[in-house]
Formats: C-alpha cells, structure tokens, sequence
C-alpha cells in the first residue's frame, strides 16, 4: 500500500499527451452531437414544416426520458468493473449515438404525415440520447477522474480541452447557420453537417478508448485514503439520493448547471430565429459567433485564474459579465457590434465551464464522500446530468410555447402555403406582404418577433441573475479544503508528510 500511496502522490503524476487528445477528441465529438440533437426543432419546423410546439413536446418528452436513464446509467457505471477500468469500456457506445444522430436528420418527410414525423424523430432521438448518448456521457467524468488524478494536470487538461471543444463546436455553429442559409433551410443542408460530424465523433471514441487508460480501482483508493473494497461497493440510488441531502452545495451547483443549460440553449438554439426573423439576416448570426474566436486567448488565463479565485468565483464573474452583454444587445438590437459584444459575453461561462465544471464535480464527489461515506462517481455527474438535461427540455417546451404563443406558427404557414422561398422573401414585401399573406397581419409579425426576442434576451437574463445570487452561498472550496485537513491530508489534497 505503501509503494501505491506514494506512486500516486499527487506531485507524482506526470502530465499525458496522449490522454489530451483522447479525451479531447471525444469531448468535441459529445459536445457536437449534442449541437445537432439540439438543432432538431429549428430543423423539424424549418425544414420539414412541423409544428413548433408538437415537435417541442416531441423534444420535452426524449428529454424527460434521457434525464431518467442518467440516475440509471450513473449507478451501472460505479457497478463496472473491468479490465479496462470502470469508465473506459462505455465510451463506445458513442458509436451506435452517432449513426443513429444521423438518421434523424435523414427523416422520410414524403413517407410520413406530420404526426407520424413527429413520432420518428422522437423515437430516434430517445434512443440517440437516452441511451447511447447517455451511457457514453455519464461515464466520461468519471473517465478523466480515473485516468488523471493530480489537480493541476487536470485543469490543464481540461482547459485544452475546453479550447479544442470552443474551435470544433464555433466551427460546427458558424457552419451550420450558413449552410442552412445556402440551401435556404433544405434537410439536405442537415445531413451534410450530420455526415461530416458524424465521421469526426466515431473517430474520436475509437481515440479515447485506445488512448486513455484508467488507474486501477487499488490505486485510486490508496490515492484517496479509502479501502479498495469500499470503491467495488455498489451504492443503490436511493442511498446516493439520500447523501445529496447531506450535500448542500451539489444541490445548489445543479440549480446552477439547469439554469445556465437554458441560457446556453437560447443563445445559439433561439439565436437562429432571431436573426432569420428579427434582425432579418440569418447569415449575420455566423459572423457575430464567428466572433467567438477573440475569446480563444481567455484559455490560456483559466488554470492561473481557477487557481488563484477559485473555480466558483470564476464562474460567477463570468455570468456578471454575461448579463451587461445582454442589456447591451437588448438597446442596440440593430447593431452588429453590439450583437457580436452580448454573444461573446453570454459565451465566456460557457467557455469557462468547459474547462473548471468537471474540476467543481470532483471536488463535490470528494466533499460528499467526507461528509456522507458515499462513495460514487458516475452519480454524481449522472446527478448534474440529469439537471442539465430537464433544463434543455423546460428549455424546449418553453421556447415552443413562446413561439407558438406570439403567433410563430402562423409566420412560417405564411411562408409555406403562399409559396415563398424562405421568410426573408416575405419579410421584403414588408407591411404590405405581412397584411395580405400572414394571418393577422402586421401586428401578428410583431408579436411574434417580440416573442422570440424575450426568449433570446428576456429569459437568460431573469436565469443568469438568479445563478448569481446561488453563487453568492457557494463556499464548497473553502469547506473542502478544512476537511481534507480534518482528514489528515493538506489543503490542497497532497498526502501530508509525516514526520
């Protein structure tokens, strides 16, 4: 045991190339899938005609029953034990999640009504995300924590990866508006960029299988002061539900993690009907995110950032400076620099919790288990996943109602029934057009827009202002830190040395 402790003394651990990119390129390949996934109702009411709020609740109830499977798929994960390690074996299933993403998008509108379009793509997108999508995701966590256990090795980490998962995913949304706009909302614009990522996601599960191997399980709990048993005990869910009672601060950090999921899903998902519909240039909106690159030297500050504030406070900063970009573009709705200014602002959480989120659910794992004895893993990030994953339903069934409720639908029938190319050719005929071709007429179009507006702006500003406040009680690195000396290690985590 002696020679295990010291082996994975924290200041031992040398930092791996080779787990870098394995786990980098599978973080881009999940967090490109969940784009396309999250593009399924722009697609399903653009480019197939559907019913905003029927393929919302199509959405909404993929999502109830993907957020469920999380628990489920959490406590298989601390049940795996295998030659590969606990995590590792699970980021195949990335494979099947990807060829199934694809047919989505390949759905055979000319064979199928609405309903039965509906019905498809709901069906297809459960099996993408509640199953595949989520045994790959729960695991990855705790793949890392498995794989990589010094601290600042694992901000490193994280922060490329967080800078490889920025480019991959700006490419994906500065692409996909665009062709979206060339082939003037077709499907085929959809399969395209479904195709070319999914190639990229099975290449990068092959990568992080091969590249990135776990510790063993008596390694890790020498490294963690616990019995090698205690980690192959096999938590039932009730127990683990039980110690979040005991754990204030994953309560308040996955409050924190749904509200900003809702943020996120408006500012790219809602982003795309803003500038088709009221700024009047989707194409616009791929310049404002290509924009997104003067956030890329904010990377390389993170690790010394995270250190010396903490990851929380990062965070919290970060959404204060969310909230200004927001007011910004809310009085400048006309001008690009001011639209460019509120998405980079809306995206710097973003960009931060790509690189520190993980290293806040460690230390929520490593609290808990002080606190309550539990020891888990995949529940702890099944537990965010679950939140994350209701805030992208609430997010989708709130949007389609909006937008359903200001008179949306009755903006793309226009377009549609009267045989308009796309919106913008409507829109041109101005006052005139909207009276004599939308229902309502001009003042329905101004509805509508008013709607979408709200849900751009109004919505992730009430969220962010909320998550700020929770932040203000967040004190769990100082908390840790006075029980990892309780517990006879130094504030940091490092074995202290006897003497």
């Amino acid at each position: 045991m002696a020679d295990q402790i010291k082996r994975l003394n924290i200041a031992d651990e040398k930092f791996s190339k080779k787990k870098l990119l394995g786990f980098s390129m599978v973080r881009m390949g999940n967090i490109l899938q969940g784009l396309m996934i999250g593009e399924v109702t722009y697609f399903a009411t653009n480019s197939l005609g559907i019913a905003a709020a029927a393929i919302s609740i199509g959405m909404a109830i993929k999502t109830a029953i993907d957020a469920v499977t999380d628990l489920l798929m959490g406590a298989i994960v601390d049940r795996t034990h295998t030659k590969w390690g606990k995590a590792r074996p699970w980021v195949l299933a990335g494979i099947p999640m990807w060829i199934l993403t694809l047919l989505v998008f390949a759905a055979p509108r000319s064979l199928m009504s609405d309903m039965g379009i509906v019905v498809y793509i709901t069906i297809l997108s459960t099996l993408v995300s509640a199953i595949f999508g989520t045994m790959a995701n729960i695991a990855y966590e705790t793949h890392i924590k498995r794989s990589i256990v010094n601290n600042d090795n694992r901000v490193r980490t994280l922060t490329v990866i967080g800078l490889i998962y920025a480019i991959g995913s700006l490419g994906l949304q500065i692409a996909l508006p665009a062709v979206i706009n060339i082939f003037h909302a077709s499907q085929r614009g959809f399969i395209i960029i479904a195709a070319i990522t999914a190639i990229i996601g099975i290449v990068a599960c092959l990568m992080a299988f091969f590249l990135c191997e776990e510790y063993s399980e008596e390694e890790l709990a020498a490294f963690e002061g616990y019995e090698p048993e205690k980690q192959k005990e096999n938590v039932p869910i009730s127990v683990f539900l039980k110690s979040v009672a005991k754990n204030k601060y994953l309560v308040m950090f996955t409050l924190i993690n749904f509200m900003y999921m809702i943020v996120m899903m408006s500012s790219f998902g809602v982003g795309q009907y803003y500038f088709q519909y009221v700024y009047g240039n989707l194409g616009t909106f791929s310049i404002v995110m290509a924009a997104s690159v003067a956030l890329f030297p904010v990377f390389a500050a993170i690790p010394k950032l995270s250190k010396k504030m903490g990851s929380a406070k990062l965070i919290s900063g970060s959404m204060m400076i969310s909230i200004i970009g927001i007011i910004i573009r809310m009085f400048l709705p006309q001008s690009i620099a001011a639209q460019m200014v509120g998405y980079l602002a809306v995206s710097l959480p973003n960009i931060i919790n790509a690189c520190v989120l993980s290293q806040v659910n460690y230390e929520l794992m490593e609290y808990g288990r002080y606190k309550t004895g539990v020891v888990a893993e995949g529940m702890y990030s099944a537990f965010i996943s679950f939140a994350q994953k209701m805030a992208t339903s609430l997010n989708s069934v709130i949007v389609g109602l909006i937008l359903s409720g200001t008179g949306f639908d009755t903006l793309t029938k226009a377009v549609t029934k009267n045989g308009f190319e796309d919106w913008a050719a409507l829109a041109a005929l101005g006052t005139k057009g909207f009276d004599t071709y939308v229902e309502g007429g001009a003042a329905t179009v101004d509805k509508a827009l008013k709607g979408i507006s709200f849900a751009y702006n109004g919505m992730p500003l009430i969220f962010l202002a909320i998550s700020i406040v929770l932040f203000a009680f967040f004190h769990l690195e100082r908390d840790l830190k006075q029980l990892r000396v309780e517990n006879g290690f130094n504030e940091d985590g490092t074995l202290r040395e006897s003497k």
